[in-house]
């Protein structure tokens, strides 16, 4: 496999794993609105109604959107455009149609996980299952700058689909086990590659080195289920920078829109 072919699977993965989860009753449902991925859930918040990787004509792209809003109804949504949308003008028909730009996340990648990572050895990762990661949903919320009940949606979304997508959850503890950090790490199915997603710290702990810590136990546990390279959507204000230190690498940028209403 060529390096060009490697580099679009990576940027495919980039893209559509954001919508990875399939629908869990009461909890996730499917959008169901062919040329777009996306799901809708029974909270209004625009990452818990997100759609995205659309492959729609010019000729349909306003006539889409008008269906994806009146999908949604009054709940809050957002809605994701990288390098495969389509039409390449959906950002500014979303804008002229009244969704705001609220996020601006660098698509990035590794393909060597046993690059050495210096991490501050007073940070304590450890392992949880996802029961924990549900009962930490408010810290972890607080972290990641999320309501608590949308936290605990993403929780309960990913331990009901541990059946059908491998995860796993960790949390990060700097003097005592008082939790301050938290990440996920899921395996993307039939794929050499894992996703690091979410990771936060809270705030009055930040710059200790936690997350950089997280990185690299997510990386030696991938590593050692034989996985070869490493996706994260980050943060351009706070994880980006930190991976490119790391020896990530970003291939595609990834913009996020939000209905105007919350």
């Amino acid at each position: 496999m060529n390096a060009t072919v490697v580099e679009r699977d990576l940027v495919e993965a980039i893209e559509s794993t954001l919508f990875i989860y399939p629908s869990v009753p009461g909890l996730l449902q499917d959008l169901g609105i062919p040329g777009l991925r996306g799901r809708i859930t029974k909270l209004s918040h625009p990452l818990a109604n997100l759609c995205g990787d659309a492959r729609f004509s010019q000729r349909e792209a306003n006539s889409m959107i008008e269906k994806v809003r009146n999908r949604y109804g009054d709940l809050a949504f957002g809605w994701l455009t990288g390098p495969s949308t389509r039409p390449v003008d959906l950002p500014a028909r979303l804008e002229a149609a009244g969704l705001q730009h609220a996020d601006s996340i660098a698509g990035m990648a590794l393909t060597d996980l046993a690059q050495p990572i210096d991490v501050n050895p007073k940070a304590r990762v450890r392992e949880v299952t996802w029961q924990d990661a549900i009962a930490n949903s408010d810290v972890m919320a607080r972290a990641y700058g999320l309501p608590t009940d949308v936290m605990r949606l993403f929780n309960e979304i990913v331990a009901m689909s541990a059946d059908r997508v491998k995860a796993r959850a960790y949390v990060t503890s700097l003097d005592d086990d008082t939790i301050v950090a938290w990440a996920w790490l899921i395996y993307l199915p039939d794929s050499p590659t894992v996703l690091l997603g979410g990771a936060a710290t809270l705030e009055e702990y930040r710059g200790h080195g936690l997350y950089t810590a997280l990185v690299a136990r997510r990386l030696a546990d991938a590593r050692a289920d034989g996985r070869t390279a490493a996706i994260i959507q980050g943060d351009r204000r706070t994880s980006a920078p930190i991976c490119v230190k790391l020896g990530f690498r970003e291939i595609c940028g990834l913009e996020i829109f939000a209905s105007a209403h919350e």
